[in-house]
């Protein structure tokens, strides 16, 4: 961080209906590279996870190109311990103040593998998740378990998407198994909660999750992660491209 050695790159999420870009999601990366969740892991031991968290946050909208805003929204991941710290209103606050081109167009995205159970009935995590949304930021909750709470907690908070990772889109179109946990999911999302399917790294899957509904989806097939430089339409028709049979 003092050494400003984080930069990110942006992997595009699909509509399925007309193969169009509907948003990006912003991936932390060092120089040199190494595994985000090893320097998440040394933040932690460090006590800095905090820092890290909000510098990731910062570098993703400040390299995000300002001409993308208004076409696409921007995926952030976020800890659950971030939401929660005591200056986190305080560093949204000043977000809004230097970009004030962000409101309406982040999806902050929450990790259910390193959410505690305890931490969705605590009152200051929800109170947090309201002030985003009162603010006019989005939600999404992402890896959450096929289980009676994860229905429970789409229901009770209402995220504006819910994502799937790679463990369920991986052979997707030989597993009729996963294609009845997506179709699933689906009963429990509609034009208020959409579903995102991460992952897909084959025509197959991709063809098997159009067929099957999901409405936004993203992936290696897709496009590899990448930094963004200007305003580039010849990206989105490389994607339109790729997605078409």
């Amino acid at each position: 961080m003092r050494k400003n050695l984080l930069f990110s790159e942006y992997q595009p999420l699909t509509n399925s209906s007309n193969d169009s870009i509907f948003a990006y999601e912003a991936l932390m990366r060092t120089t040199p590279r190494i595994n985000p969740l090893i320097v998440f892991q040394q933040a932690q031991i460090n006590g800095l996870l905090y820092e890290l968290d909000t510098a990731c946050i910062s570098n993703a909208i400040k390299e995000f190109p300002i001409e993308y805003f208004g076409h696409y929204s921007l995926f952030i991941n976020i800890l659950p311990t971030t939401i929660i710290h005591n200056e986190f209103k305080s560093f949204i606050n000043n977000l809004l103040i230097h970009y004030p081109m962000i409101e309406g167009q982040i999806v902050f995205e929450i990790n259910e593998n390193i959410v505690k159970e305890s931490i969705w009935e605590q009152k200051e995590f929800l109170n947090s998740l309201t002030y985003l949304k009162s603010l006019g930021f989005s939600i999404a909750f992402d890896d959450l378990p096929v289980s009676k709470a994860s229905f429970q907690i789409i229901e009770n908070l209402t995220p504006d998407f819910v994502k799937l990772d790679h463990t369920k889109s991986k052979g997707l179109s030989n597993s009729k198994d996963k294609q009845d946990l997506i179709s699933l999911f689906l009963e429990y999302t509609d034009n208020k909660v959409k579903l995102v399917l991460e992952g897909i790294e084959t025509e197959e899957d991709l063809l098997t999750a159009k067929r099957l509904g999901v409405p936004l989806l993203q992936g290696f097939y897709i496009s590899m992660p990448k930094r963004l430089q200007v305003f580039d339409r010849v990206l989105e028709k490389e994607v339109q491209l790729i997605l078409k049979p």
